[in-house]
């Protein structure tokens, strides 16, 4: 079964703010709020990114008939 690009990077995204909250804070609060950021931040720049990028052609351009 292959794994979708959106499941992958969720899942990076998850675990790279997992890590960095415990490893930069020491309250829960302010892990819970980091973590919120960095996972939010991540998904959502990644999400307006390749919104961004959709108008823009993925391949070489098609031939005319």
């Amino acid at each position: 079964m292959p794994l979708s690009h959106g499941l992958l990077m969720s899942l990076y995204a998850l675990l790279v703010s997992v890590f960095f909250a415990l490893l930069w804070k020491r309250e829960r609060k302010h892990q819970l709020k980091l973590f919120l950021q960095l996972f939010i931040g991540m998904v959502g720049g990644a999400l307006l990114l390749a919104w961004l990028m959709y108008p823009f052609p993925s391949g070489p351009p098609t031939p005319f008939p």
